[in-house]
């Protein structure tokens, strides 16, 4: 007999791949072409579709967390095929066509519950790969892209990420391999970077930080607009920075009750990276190389400071 478990709202969920893997109760398999061909019966009205993109680390799941308390929005955090259909563009590309059919067929899906007021989708940090595709298809979409300085993001990454058992410097060597393994899957320069050079954590995390602020300065050329939000607007006035982001998507309710009560919790509260995980952690703080960061804002085109601020910034 099968355990009832109580209802999971995958709209509150601060990640939703993870909650989806943890809560499903059954799996439903179907080739490419019938999933494309159910998808063609949804309709997104991209007036009302926000995308959040994030370097991570920066309040990007806090924002997630703030429209998901807002009636009529239905809210997804890291649905996991957005992130799989970046790894696939740069696998195979050769396949762009197909890869921006399945891109479509994936948004609709993901919309397919109808949305009073928007839908929302946050992205791991990698789907801004994904920006060109998503604004030939989605033209008048809401985006919003938050960010924070190289410095303070490369010592959070390494507090969230960084696998405390690796102590010893084999071990950490060993590490920081199969994570570029994995990472130069999504990250153009990880991926043509000298494979005879190692990349320690903190080259690996600056040049996945240089990749992201290039792309959206890529973005942003190319005329795709963007809110950019620095994590350093969460610390000074969350409240205004919240409402900013709301405004600037016109999303803002008439009661601010629930917005206010949720800036005053852990966002990632539950995760394996929530504010409690990470301060167990007894990451040494000498993983975080300044002359590593240094070296290869030296060697970007134009990314040269630590705290580069891209266009179209909230100025509070």
């Amino acid at each position: 007999m099968l355990k009832q478990h109580p209802p999971t709202v995958l709209s509150q969920a601060p990640f939703y791949y993870q909650a989806q893997y943890e809560n499903a109760v059954q799996v439903i398999t179907m080739p490419f072409e019938t999933m494309i061909q159910l998808s063609q019966s949804i309709t997104i009205d991209d007036n009302k579709l926000v995308l959040i993109h994030s370097t991570g680390r920066a309040g990007s799941t806090l924002a997630s967390r703030i429209f998901a308390q807002i009636p009529g929005v239905i809210n997804m955090s890291e649905p996991d095929v957005l992130t799989q259909l970046v790894a696939a563009r740069f696998a195979q590309p050769d396949k762009q066509a197909e890869l921006k059919i399945l891109l479509d067929a994936s948004m609709r899906l993901l919309c397919k519950t109808p949305a009073q007021t928007a839908w929302v989708i946050k992205g791991r940090s990698w789907v801004i790969e994904l920006g060109d595709w998503l604004h030939e298809f989605y033209p008048h979409t809401k985006n919003l892209y938050l960010y924070r300085d190289a410095e303070s993001w490369i010592k959070s990454t390494i507090g969230a990420f960084v696998d405390e058992a690796k102590t010893t410097a084999d071990q950490l060597f060993q590490y920081e391999n199969e994570t570029r393994s994995w990472m130069q899957l999504f990250s153009p320069t990880i991926a043509r970077y000298d494979s005879n050079q190692h990349l320690s954590a903190t080259g690996l995390i600056t040049l996945m930080w240089l990749d992201n602020l290039g792309r959206y300065t890529e973005l942003h050329q190319a005329g795709i607009e963007m809110l950019a939000i620095l994590y350093s607007s969460w610390k000074l006035d969350p409240r205004r920075t919240a409402l900013s982001i709301l405004d600037y998507c016109g999303c803002r309710p008439t009661d601010l009750t629930a917005i206010e009560e949720t800036l005053t919790k852990d966002s990632q509260a539950g995760s394996s990276v929530s504010q409690d995980s990470v301060k167990k952690k007894t990451i040494d703080s000498q993983l975080f190389d300044p002359a590593e960061l240094k070296r290869h804002l030296q060697s970007h085109a134009y990314i040269q400071t630590a705290n580069f601020e891209v266009a179209n910034t909230l100025k509070l």
